[in-house]
C-alpha cells in the first residue's frame, strides 16, 4: 500500500496534467466594480455574503436591502457587487492556464470561485478514503463552474505547490484509482521519523502511538495553517476547504509524555528486521546517541504541544483570512473512534471522548468559518449536496469599519437581509488588524514589484525543502535551435535525432535513508517520462542500479527520438534491494518549443567537505556556507548574451560575483552554460541564482532557488 510519498507522487502528476490545456483566448469578462476610495488609517471589511431560499440562491438584491453590523454597530455599505459563477458546461470549453502565473492571474479573478481539497492522509481510515470517492468526484462535478479553480493538498505538501485548474477529470480519476489514501489504520510505518520513534521507544508501545499521534497531528494542523496564509495571498475574496478528515483529538500538554525514562524503557531486543519480520536480538538498525538525542529531543516537543491554543489560532486565521471550510468525515456513522487494531483499543468511556473531540473540532472549524461540517450520517452524497445552495452566487460588500482602534482584536459580524423568508450565511467574523500590520500593509503597497515570476517560481519549488525527504527528483527539458543555429563547432551526434526535444534528470537520495539496513546491497531506479494529454504517446519507462552507498543518478532521457514540446511529469520510483516498498517522487517539467534560448530548469551541483575536489549533482536545495553551487542550463550561443546573477529572495541582486562558463554534454551534444558561486559570504537564508540569455531582443530567464543551512 503506497504511502503519503506515494500519493505526493501521484498529486503531483494529476496536479499537473490538470495544469496541460488548450491556448485558447479567455472570454471576455466584465471589469471589477471599483473599489470605495482609500481612507488613511481606516480598516477596509469586505464580507461574502449568500443569500439563499428553499436552496436557491437569490440574485435580485440590492445595497439597500443589505444591513451590516459590527459588533451590533451598523455600518455603512460602499462597495456592492453580485458574483455570478459561469454555469457548468463541458470540460473542453473550459480553458485552462498553460503556466503557474496564468493560473495565479486566473485564481485572483473574484469572479471565480476558489478550492482547495484537503486530503487529511493521517487522520482517515482506509475505509474512509474509499468511501470519499463517489461523493467527492460528484461534488467537484456538479460544483466546479467554468470560471471556478480547484486544487489538492495533503498534510505532506507545501501550500506553495498547490496547482489550481478548472477541470475535474484527472482529479476524479486520481481519486478512484488512488483510493487508499487514507494511512490512519494503516499497521507500517512509513516515515523515517517515525520508524526512529519505534526503534527508540520500542519497549514503550504507549510512548511511541502518542508521540506519532502528536506529531501527525501537528503535521496537519501546521499544514492547515500554512494553507491558509497562502490563499490569504492568492485573493480576498472568499476561499472554500473541503477537508476530507476524521477530525483531531487536539493535544494538550502532557507531562508522563515529557517525565523521564529508565533505560530499561528504551531498549527492546524485538523488533522488525529488515525483511518485515519479528526478530530477537540486536538490531542492526541500532541507534547512535545522536539518534537518540533526536528522539529525546522530539519526546519533550511534542510533551509541550498545545494543539488546542493552535487550532483556535488556525479559526481565527482563517477568518481573517476568508477562508471557509467545508469539513466530511468520509467515515459515515460512527459507533467507535479507534479502528479494531491494529493497536490495543481504548476503554470504551476514553473511545467515546475521543471520539466527541474529532468531530467537535470539525464542526467547530466549520461553523466558525461560515462552512458546512458533514459527520455521522452514512448519507454523504446528500449531505453535501447542501453545498450547492451555499456555494452558489453571492453578494460581496465592502465598509470601512466605524471601530478605528487597531487593537488585533476578533470582531463579530452580522449580516441580515430586510426581505423576510431568506437564508443568510456570511462571514461570522475577522481580527482587526493592528497598527503594525497597517503599517506593514502600507510599506508593501509603496514598494516596488515583487520578484520576476521565474524569481518567484524558484522560491516556490523550495516549500519541499522543509524537511527531510527520503527521495529528491529535478528535471530540465530543452528543445535546441535548427541544425546550423549554435555557435561553434558541432558534433555529429547533435545532427541526428538526439537533437531533439530531451529532458535531464537528477535524483537524490537522503544520506540517512541510505545508512538504512534495507540499502546496504544497493537499489533499483525507475524513471517514467508521462507525456501531455495533448499528444498522442506512451509513456517512457527506463530503469537503472544503484550501487551501495550511491545517493545520486544523472541521466538524460529518452535515449530514442527526442520528445515533443510541451509539459512532461517525470516519475522516480526507487526500491532498495532489502525493502518490500519503493520511494516515489514525481515533478513536472516542460521542453520548450523548439529554438528556444535556454533550458526551463537549472540543474544543480555541490562542491564541498563531503564531496572532495569533485563537484556532485543535486537534487536537494539546501546548501552549507562551506560548499560551493553550481548550476548548469542547455543554452543557443549564437549571437546571444549571456550572464548570471545571485539575488535575494525579493528579487534584488547581490554584490557577490558569479563566475560564467560553458561546457559540452557528452550525452546530446549540446552547449551547456555554467555559473558557479561561493557560499561561504552569505548568511543562513533563501536565495535565488538566476540565469538569463539575451539574443536580437529576447531575454529569457530561469531560476534556481536554494536555502542556505547552519
Amino acid at each position: 500500500m503506497p504511502g503519503p510519498s506515494s500519493l505526493r507522487s501521484v498529486l503531483s502528476a494529476g496536479l499537473v496534467v490538470l495544469v496541460a490545456g488548450l491556448a485558447a483566448q479567455q472570454p471576455a469578462v466584465p471589469e471589477r466594480a471599483p473599489l470605495p476610495p482609500f481612507r488613511g488609517g481606516a480598516n477596509l471589511v469586505r464580507v461574502d455574503a449568500y443569500i439563499s431560499q428553499n436552496g436557491q440562491a437569490v440574485t435580485d438584491l440590492t445595497a439597500d436591502d443589505f444591513e451590516v453590523l459590527e459588533d451590533n454597530a451598523p455600518q455603512s455599505i460602499e462597495q456592492f457587487e453580485l458574483i455570478e459563477p459561469r454555469p457548468i458546461g463541458p470540460e473542453s470549453d473550459r480553458l485552462e492556464p498553460n503556466s503557474v502565473r496564468e493560473a495565479e492571474a486566473m485564481a485572483a479573478d473574484p469572479r471565480a470561485r476558489l478550492f482547495v481539497l484537503f486530503m487529511d492522509v493521517w487522520h482517515v481510515q482506509l475505509s474512509g478514503s474509499y468511501r470519499a470517492q463517489e461523493p467527492v468526484g460528484r461534488l467537484l462535478e456538479r460544483l466546479i463552474g467554468q470560471d471556478d479553480m480547484v486544487g489538492v493538498m495533503t498534510p505532506e505538501m507545501s501550500a506553495h505547490n498547490i496547482t489550481f485548474a478548472r477541470r475535474t477529470s484527472t482529479l476524479q480519476a486520481m481519486m478512484a484509482t488512488n483510493w487508499y489514501w487514507g494511512q490512519r489504520d494503516r499497521v507500517d510505518m512509513v516515515d523515517p521519523r517515525e520508524e526512529a520513534y519505534l526503534r527508540c521507544y520500542g519497549a514503550n508501545e504507549a510512548i511511541v502511538n502518542e508521540m506519532v499521534d502528536r506529531r501527525r497531528e501537528k503535521k496537519t494542523l501546521d499544514a492547515l495553517e500554512e494553507m491558509v496564509v497562502h490563499l490569504e495571498g492568492v485573493r480576498e475574496e472568499r476561499k472554500f476547504v473541503l477537508l476530507l478528515s476524521e477530525g483531531w483529538r487536539l493535544f494538550q500538554r502532557n507531562e508522563a509524555l515529557g517525565a523521564a525514562l529508565g533505560t530499561e524503557q528504551v531498549v527492546d531486543p524485538l523488533h522488525v528486521g529488515p525483511t518485515g519480520r519479528l526478530t530477537l536480538g540486536s538490531d542492526p538498525r541500532q541507534l547512535t546517541d545522536a539518534g537518540m538525542t533526536e528522539c529525546e529531543r522530539d519526546r519533550q516537543l511534542l510533551a509541550n504541544l498545545d494543539n488546542q491554543l493552535t487550532f483556535q489560532l488556525l479559526v481565527q486565521r482563517a477568518n481573517r483570512s476568508n477562508v471557509s471550510f467545508y469539513t466530511i468525515d468520509p467515515r459515515g456513522l460512527v459507533a467507535f473512534d479507534e479502528p479494531i487494531g491494529p493497536r490495543m483499543p481504548a476503554t470504551p468511556v476514553e473511545d467515546g471522548r475521543r471520539l466527541f473531540n474529532r468531530q467537535s473540532a470539525l464542526r467547530t472549524l466549520a461553523e466558525e468559518t461560515d462552512g458546512v461540517a458533514v459527520l455521522n450520517t452514512n448519507d454523504v452524497t446528500g449531505a453535501v449536496s447542501r453545498f450547492m445552495g451555499d456555494l452558489g452566487s453571492y453578494y460581496l460588500l465592502g465598509y470601512y469599519s466605524t471601530n478605528t482602534r487597531l487593537d488585533g482584536r476578533y470582531r463579530r459580524l452580522t449580516v441580515r437581509v430586510k426581505r423576510p423568508g431568506l437564508e443568510v450565511r456570511a462571514r461570522p467574523g475577522y481580527l482587526a488588524p493592528r497598527e503594525s500590520e497597517l503599517a506593514a500593509v502600507t510599506a508593501v503597497a509603496a514598494a516596488p514589484a515583487g520578484p520576476p515570476p521565474a524569481v518567484a517560481a524558484a522560491l516556490g519549488r523550495l516549500g519541499s525543502a522543509r524537511g527531510t525527504l527520503p527521495l529528491r527528483i529535478e528535471a530540465s527539458g530543452f528543445w535546441p535551435p535548427p541544425d546550423g543555429d549554435v555557435g561553434g563547432a558541432l558534433p555529429a551526434a547533435y545532427l541526428d535525432d538526439r537533437g531533439a526535444g530531451a529532458i535531464w534528470v537528477v535524483i537524490e537520495l537522503d544520506a540517512a535513508t541510505v545508512r538504512d539496513e534495507a540499502w546496504r546491497a544497493g537499489g533499483e531506479v525507475e524513471i517514467t517520462f508521462q507525456p501531455p494529454p495533448n499528444l498522442i504517446a506512451e509513456p517512457v519507462t527506463v530503469t537503472r542500479s544503484l550501487a551501495p552507498g550511491q545517493r545520486t543518478l544523472s541521466l538524460v532521457l529518452p535515449e530514442g527520438p527526442g520528445l515533443e514540446p510541451g509539459r512532461y511529469i517525470v516519475r522516480a520510483q526507487v526500491t532498495a534491494t532489502g525493502a518490500r516498498l519503493p520511494l516515489q517522487l514525481s515533478v513536472g517539467t516542460d521542453v520548450p518549443a523548439p529554438g528556444a534560448l535556454i533550458g526551463t530548469t537549472p540543474m544543480a551541483s555541490r562542491r564541498g567537505p563531503s564531496t572532495g575536489l569533485q563537484y556532485q549533482a543535486t537534487a536537494d536545495p539546501r546548501f552549507r556556507r562551506t560548499e560551493r553551487l553550481r548550476v548548469e542550463v542547455p543554452v543557443s550561443l549564437r549571437d546571444a548574451t549571456i550572464s548570471a546573477q545571485l539575488l535575494t529572495r525579493d528579487g534584488q541582486p547581490m554584490p557577490l560575483p558569479v563566475t560564467i562558463g560553458e561546457r559540452m554534454d557528452a550525452d546530446r551534444g549540446l552547449p551547456f552554460l555554467v555559473a558557479d558561486v561561493t557560499l561561504a559570504p552569505l548568511a543562513q537564508g533563501e536565495y535565488v541564482l538566476e540565469v538569463s540569455a539575451e539574443r536580437q531582443g529576447t531575454t529569457e530567464r530561469v531560476a534556481y532557488g536554494f536555502r542556505l543551512v547552519p
